[in-house]
């Protein structure tokens, strides 16, 4: 199985089944944080009492506020800044984790209407730095991009059969594409590639051991955090490299957690956001580059 469609699969989980004597209104999923361009916000996903909105914060975790209000039974994920840092884009789908049901929208940081800038589609995660392109995965697992001004669409990957691409991230010159590239579910192993940005010169630059994939991009382009699953995606851990690849090293061992995953870079290069899997739910973090100094914001 897919790290992407267990995790899909946790989601609605999360949502519809109450286990272990626990109220559903009482288990809370904060995931897949996204640091305003400023770094001084943090957007990310929150699903509890059979709900899933997009909340935004401060980068300490102070001042929460639900920005998406999951009407209808719509699920609102996968939050994504503009470069302008004022707007956000997210996905919908069903309770049936139908996400050819949903769009990508458009709204704002402080709320209010949102605006639906392209059909359905799968989630989104990466907004070009020039805010005309949306990096997204189709149904047969390629990295597509999305022309936000045309609506056109451009498929930038074919996997080979029987493997899988996942969420990919445009480099900060915008350049470059970095994506997990690869995945077979029968050896639960992926590598994570890099690309140019018109999907040419695709080639891998990590093969750390594990399902890998989630790749955040420093702001000065130098090096790549990741995530990489092992154990049946039980255990994650946070890996960084240089952007060719070399001196990777894990950096999330100081977290005291097993399940480390969904890095997102601060642009002022200071913290990688995460989520970590804790005994009431998945939340998020802050953690250095070097490992040092985690804590947990919401």
């Amino acid at each position: 199985m897919s790290p992407i469609y267990r995790t899909c699969l946790f989601v609605l989980a999360a949502l519809l089944v109450c286990t272990n004597a626990r109220s559903a209104s009482s288990l809370r999923n904060d995931r897949w944080p996204a640091f305003s361009p400023n770094g001084a916000l943090v957007a990310f996903q929150r699903s509890q009492s059979g709900a899933m909105n997009v909340f935004v914060s401060d980068s300490q975790g102070m001042g929460q506020r639900r920005l998406t209000d999951g009407s209808g039974g719509v699920l609102s994920m996968a939050p994504a800044w503009f470069p302008n840092g004022q707007t956000l884009v997210y996905t919908t789908t069903n309770r049936q984790g139908d996400y050819g049901s949903g769009s990508f929208y458009e709204m704002a940081k402080s709320g209010g209407e949102s605006r639906r800038i392209a059909p359905a589609g799968e989630r989104g995660r990466s907004i070009s730095p020039d805010g005309r392109s949306l990096l997204f995965l189709s149904k047969q697992w390629e990295v597509l991009k999305l022309d936000l001004r045309t609506g056109s669409v451009t498929t930038l990957t074919h996997p080979a059969a029987g493997t899988l691409d996942t969420e990919a991230m445009w480099s900060p010159d915008g350049t470059k594409i970095a994506f997990g590239c690869g995945y077979q579910d029968s050896t639960k192993l992926g590598p994570i590639c890099i690309m140019n940005a018109d999907g040419s010169e695709k080639h891998v630059i990590s093969n750390w051991p594990g399902a890998n994939e989630w790749p955040t991009w420093s702001p000065d382009g130098k090096q790549i955090a990741f995530q990489s699953d092992t154990d049946d995606f039980t255990r994650g851990q946070i890996v960084v490299c240089n952007a060719d690849g070399t001196a990777p090293h894990a950096i999330s061992t100081s977290t005291g957690y097993d399940l480390n995953e969904t890095p997102d870079w601060s642009q002022n290069g200071r913290w990688i956001a995460l989520q970590v899997k804790t005994q009431d739910g998945y939340r998020i973090g802050l953690i250095r580059p070097s490992g040092s100094d985690f804590h947990l914001i919401t």
